[in-house]
């Protein structure tokens, strides 16, 4: 009998972040997250906002090839509450994940 290993690895994509604090008030300070993907992606990732409880709220807005963003907003264009955020970009082979507090 015949036994091979198969060794998986975790890859993960390279994504820096402008903060990971959100205040969505308008005053131009902190009204916005920015996320900076590779510039080796051969297409955009898919990239989701999800609360605390799972649920998903928002995807990030494309701003050129290589920058993401998030307002703070949900899906209909409001406000979304205070609390902690989780931010998942991936591809077909690849994810990143982070947490973005949204403060009010």
């Amino acid at each position: 009998m015949k036994h091979s290993s198969v060794l998986l690895g975790v890859v993960t994509l390279a994504v820096q972040m402008s903060g990971r604090i959100l205040t969505p008030n308008g005053d131009g300070l902190h009204d916005r997250v920015a996320f900076t993907l590779p510039s080796s992606l051969n297409r955009l990732p898919q990239s989701r906002v999800f609360d605390a409880r799972g649920h998903r709220v928002a995807d990030l807005v494309v701003v050129s090839p290589t920058e993401l963003q998030w307002d703070g907003k949900d899906f209909s264009g409001r406000s979304v509450s205070s609390g902690i955020y989780i931010i998942q970009i991936s591809d077909e082979a690849t994810l990143w994940s982070g947490v973005v507090a949204v403060a009010k």
